[in-house]
């Protein structure tokens, strides 16, 4: 968390009688970063602080969400070779006084740089030099650090919004990798408070926040619980835990959409100024908000947010990812709320008898929420879900282009999904279910049935189930809606996997996105 600084000291450099620089601010678009516009404003940058700040180089380096470090300007250093730290969140200062040390032994006489921080991590690395020794002093840095504060939400945001290059998915990949293994891992706690503990620094891998909230509203629907904060034992015991919906109506904000996005929570009344964050230091207000609502036994709503102190850092893929993620992690929590459920709730101790293969399916959920890997997961729904269908083959139909083009697998696949064949579904029953042309697709030919139900996640078909049956009468109609049940359960995390193995389109391809930038 940032902490709002106390009164400039007497020797502030800045304290008496200074004004701050002035700094150009790039307004950045939702999924369009412009190359020609981020080099023009790295110049306007340069331009401006050399009034304050003389220089000869003005070099700046993003770090993207995804990983890596990106060169933003000049273009130009790209000839040299000199290895970029990487922050774990932050920069240490001793990795920069060694980057400072190598750029003074290529002939420049004075050096410094600084991080960009943003959030709980250092967003950027800017670094000045002039040929002339003795130039950068306690002012000079004042001044850099007034400018770093200034671009550090516009650089947060291009951070966000940053695509790696192609061939470097692996680490996109490995978040994902990540946020599956931590999930497994926060299975394992017993108190809500711990597993939504356990499962902030996973997500934060590919949605990075500084605050993450679950709200679980009473049978009424008058008050809310602060699940996420409940160290366990009965619920609703615990004033402080207890939010009353005269003061956060979070329904209300919700409305009837099952997800939400917030840019600033300040130009949003409904939204009371530093409510759940009273106990935190100073700054640490969440601006942007993306939220889930969680479909949990019993009617009962609850409501998972995600929370960041930069404003408008969120965008549509966000709310989809934690609509995404609500689904994985919904099996674990419906478990929290029947052993710490209220007095005056009704007891949902069992499933609602009009499907009565919900105990099963909610089983596989539970299953597939301690499962990383892609193939475990396959093979335990092809295995456990013959309880509840008759079906001789189970084929996994999963989109991995925006074409009618996608990756087959079956029980017993290893191979990892990027390296499977994209088969053409074009003008295919199949390909018109992942059209949404079709809700879903039932055809016998002699004894074999083929039986085809969409695998959609926030309302987006992202694949297909696709089962086979070679015995006459066994597969019939009526199986479609268990069918479309099994496949609402298991979509989110199937798209997990599908998301872990597409390779990200570049957005900007002229900068290098490696471990190691030259400049």
């Amino acid at each position: 968390m940032t902490e709002t600084p106390g009164p400039p000291p007497a020797n502030d450099p800045l304290s008496s009688g200074g004004s701050e620089p002035l700094v150009p601010i790039l307004r950045v678009d939702d999924d369009q970063l412009d190359a020609v516009a981020l080099a023009t404003w790295h110049g306007a940058l340069s331009n401006t602080l050399a009034v304050e700040v003389p220089h000869d180089l003005m070099a700046l380096w993003l770090y993207p969400s995804p990983g890596g470090v990106v060169l933003l300007g000049p273009t130009e250093l790209a000839q040299d070779d000199l290895p970029i730290p990487l922050p774990n969140p932050h920069l240490k200062p001793e990795q920069l006084t060694s980057l400072e040390q190598i750029v003074s032994g290529a002939g420049y006489g004075s050096v410094t740089c600084l991080p960009v921080g943003f959030g709980k991590r250092d967003v950027a690395l800017l670094l000045v030099a002039d040929l002339r020794a003795g130039q950068y002093g306690a002012v000079e840095r004042v001044v850099l650090q007034c400018v770093a504060q200034r671009i550090a939400p516009m650089l947060g945001r291009i951070a966000r919004q940053w695509k790696p290059v192609e061939g470097s998915s692996s680490r996109h990949q490995e978040r994902i990798a990540g946020l599956l293994e931590t999930l497994a891992q926060a299975n394992r706690e017993a108190t809500p408070q711990r597993f939504l503990g356990a499962i902030s620094p996973g997500l934060a891998l590919i949605l990075p926040h500084e605050h993450i909230e679950l709200l679980v509203s009473d049978p009424a629907g008058k008050r809310y619980f602060r699940l996420g904060e409940h160290p366990g034992g009965p619920m609703w015991r615990d004033p402080s835990l207890i939010i009353e919906r005269d003061h956060l109506d979070i329904a209300d904000i919700f409305g009837a959409e099952e997800r939400l996005l917030l840019g600033d929570t300040y130009e949003d009344p409904r939204w009371p100024r530093g409510f759940l964050t009273a106990g935190e230091p100073a700054g640490a207000d969440i601006r942007a908000v993306v939220g889930a609502r969680l479909d949990l036994r019993g009617n009962i709503p609850a409501y998972l947010l995600v929370g960041s102190i930069g404003p408008e850092l969120y965008r549509e893929e966000d709310a989809e990812l934690l609509r995404l993620f609500a689904g994985l992690v919904t099996p674990q929590i419906a478990g929290f709320l029947l052993v710490d459920e209220p007095a005056t709730a009704p007891s949902p101790a069992r499933p609602v008898e009009s499907n009565p293969h919900a105990e099963l399916f909610f089983r596989i959920a539970g299953l597939l929420a301690t499962t990383p890997e892609a193939a475990v997961a396959i093979q335990l729904i092809a295995s456990e879900a013959r309880a509840a269908l008759p079906y001789d083959t189970l084929t996994f139909a999963l989109r991995m282009t925006q074409t009618d083009r996608v990756v087959l697998l079956e029980a017993g696949e290893q191979r990892p999904l990027a390296q499977l064949p994209l088969v053409s579904v074009a003008g295919t029953a199949l390909g018109r279910t992942l059209r949404g042309d079709l809700p879903c697709a039932y055809a016998q030919n002699g004894s074999e049935t083929q039986m085809i139900v969409p695998l959609r996640v926030a309302g987006r078909i992202h694949g297909a189930l696709i089962f086979g049956s070679e015995s006459p009468g066994a597969l019939t109609e009526h199986h479609v809606v268990p069918a479309q049940h099994l496949a609402n359960i298991v979509a989110a995390h199937l798209e997990l996997f599908r998301r872990g193995a597409m390779l990200p389109h570049p957005t900007v391809s002229r900068w290098r996105s490696d471990r190691k930038t030259v400049i």
